[in-house]
């Protein structure tokens, strides 16, 4: 009998239901959600499950912006909001909670949603929609991102003056204002590092829209009725043609600083940000978030990972006028610092020329740069700074003599790579480790082998002027030509008086046949373009254009590029960033659709207009919900 019954009890691990991947539910909300006459001095949302509250406060955004947050309890299911201020008579309130509400288990999020409710006798229900792009490169920006508007007008409203109305953009940034009322509105996008909903931080993101935005739907449906573009029997037209009709700035005849759309019925999506198709109870608009350029220099970091070398990193490129001079120790002279400069001159590196002073573990340097003082002008400021260098463990000296390693007395050069192959039309160059203190030419020898025998010519080396680490030789390469150059010992020399030991290169002409070509031809150029080539995150080829046409890239190793086209308003062969108190945009920037292949002896035929693409890359290669183009831009 035993036996029998241990047989049929049987162990075994409980069998769990299906995932659960539904988001919290509301169950009851007092007062009632898109409540008017609200006078409750609490709401109380009721759901189906308990949540989560971790990040419920800094998701949490209250439109028009309180001064006094409100208080946030959970009593069992219940969600509580307590004021702590006395509402605003005759105004429409919406809490955003982001993805603040989420079930205690799972995680599932109830994203966006929005409890409404009006002082009033009725709800405003207008809205400005859109998308948020970096103006650099037309990613998504990163979240928390603030969506502002003002229904005051004067220039220093977003450095002196909290919002009316508040609003997020999502993770694809997308991006909602609701529940307004007719008005004009100034509108801005703050990523705001403080929490503060201003524009007080000089690293702050920012995007603003040139205009104002004036809200009244009235008119505007009158505008699309007369064009034809709207039949008033039906709620919601074919906003396709609409949208394509209303983008050309020729057919937008309406005053040149409003915006117009207003609502005569209440349209709302509970949970989600997604830009959809027009419902003429909203605005939609595309913005581009940048970094201004700061006017103020100073040094962002400051380091000393090698004994012999100071690295400083600047903010912003150093102007003429800056200097440096050394504090200690009382032997360092300022010939013994020798400067390196980074390509744009935000960096900096100091390399110590006596060995001696180079010994020492703490070195201090003063640096003297101009700064932006409270009156916005420009003096100049003096910093010391202290490197100390740390020996790494791993190469300290152990106490017997294993393990040490000899250090060598003669200059490592690096020179031709691609398996001994030169490309066809680039310098022949030589890097060192450290700077060059000077080269002897006539320890170069340089040889043409057209048939097997060395054919003495003659070369000019030099060393970089942009570079120290770098000497150069020009010369029109033969095709497919075979050379062979020489350095001798003393050639190259550091500034630690080490010279090379003896080098014979012998080496070849790429074929023409291993690169690939790009013919990109480009319409519709009405300003100059700055046309750039992109390697990953490298620019590998960049060109001015100012009119349509063909260009032709030759040469190009065989890889994946990105081809960026820049806007370039001033002429001065860059991108340049916005600043909002001059009413300057940032110079606007497209990419051709698609990343190139380019294919060893290929010709890589393009056509691309200017305008016609405003998403790069990596967007389009990911589906994406179809989406009509903005009505305003």
């Amino acid at each position: 009998m035993v036996v029998i019954v241990a047989s049929c009890a049987q162990t075994g691990a409980p069998v769990g239901g299906p995932e659960d991947i539904t988001p919290p539910r509301v169950v009851e909300a007092v007062p009632p959600n898109y409540s008017t006459n609200f006078s409750a001095d609490k709401i109380m949302i009721t759901f189906d499950e308990y949540l989560d509250m971790g990040n419920f406060t800094q998701e949490l955004i209250v439109s028009p912006p309180m001064e006094e947050q409100p208080v946030v309890k959970m009593r069992n299911k219940t969600l509580i909001i307590e004021f702590e201020e006395e509402l605003k008579e005759d105004v429409t309130y919406t809490f955003n909670f982001g993805e603040g509400i989420k079930d205690l288990n799972e995680k599932n999020v109830l994203l966006n949603f929005e409890y409404v409710f009006a002082t009033g006798p009725l709800l405003d229900s207008l809205s400005i929609k859109g998308m948020l792009r970096n103006a650099y490169d037309l990613a998504v920006p990163e979240i928390p991102l603030s969506v502002m508007l003002y229904n005051d007008l004067h220039d220093s409203l977003p450095l002196t003056d909290i919002p009316y109305y508040v609003g997020r953009a999502d993770k694809e940034g997308n991006f909602a204002v609701n529940n307004l009322r007719k008005g004009v509105y100034k509108m801005f996008v703050l990523k705001d590092a403080n929490n503060n909903f201003l524009f007080d931080l000089p690293t702050e993101q920012i995007a603003f829209l040139d205009s104002s935005i004036f809200v009244d739907a009235h008119y505007f449906r009158e505008w699309l009725l007369d064009k034809g573009l709207y039949d008033s029997s039906e709620l919601f037209p074919d906003t396709t043609s609409i949208a394509k009709e209303l983008l050309p700035g020729d057919s937008l005849n309406i005053p040149t600083d409003s915006l117009l759309v207003e609502q005569d019925s209440l349209h709302h999506v509970s949970d989600s940000l997604k830009v959809v198709k027009p419902d003429f109870n909203s605005i939609y608009v595309d913005l581009f978030m940048f970094e201004e350029e700061s006017e103020s220099q100073y040094i962002s970091d400051y380091s000393r990972k090698e004994r012999n070398k100071l690295d400083l990193i600047f903010n912003r490129p150093l102007s003429d006028s800056s200097s440096f001079f050394p504090v200690f120790p009382s032997s360092l002279k300022p010939e013994d610092l020798i400067p390196e400069y980074g390509k744009k001159r935000d960096s900096l590196s100091l390399w110590l020329g006596d060995t001696i002073v180079a010994s020492y573990d703490t070195i201090e340097l003063g640096f003297i740069y101009t700064v932006l003082d409270t009156l916005h002008q420009h003096v100049y400021r003096t910093d010391t700074l202290k490197f100390t260098y740390r020996e790494p463990k791993a190469n300290k000296d152990k106490s017997s003599g294993k393990g040490k390693a000899k250090k060598s007395n003669s200059l490592s050069i690096s020179n031709i790579r691609n398996q001994g192959k030169q490309h066809p039309v680039n310098d022949l160059v030589f890097s060192t480790e450290t700077p060059i203190a000077s080269i002897d030419p006539e320890r170069f020898s340089f040889f043409n082998i057209p048939d097997s025998v060395d054919i003495p010519e003659e070369v000019s080396p030099y060393i970089d002027k942009n570079s120290l680490k770098k000497v150069r030789i020009s010369k029109k390469w033969k095709e497919e030509g075979n050379y062979r150059i020489i350095l001798y010992p003393g050639a190259i020399t550091d500034i630690y008086h080490r010279t090379n030991d003896t080098m014979n290169i012998k080496f070849q002409i790429r074929p023409v046949g291993e690169y690939g070509k790009i013919n990109l031809t480009l319409s519709g150029v009405e300003d100059t373009i700055l046309i750039q080539i992109y390697k990953k995150e490298t620019l590998v080829r960049q060109r001015s254009v100012y009119t349509s046409g063909l260009q032709v890239f030759e040469l190009v190793e065989p890889d994946t590029y990105r081809v960026k086209l820049v806007h370039d308003s001033n002429n001065n062969g860059k991108w340049d960033t916005g600043k909002y108190l001059e009413g300057r945009q940032p110079e606007k920037v497209e990419f051709y659709p698609e990343d190139i292949k380019i294919r060893a002896n290929w010709d890589h035929d393009l056509e691309y207009r200017i305008g016609s693409n405003n998403l790069n890359p990596d967007q389009r290669a990911k589906p994406k919900e179809e989406k009509e183009l903005p009505l305003f831009e």
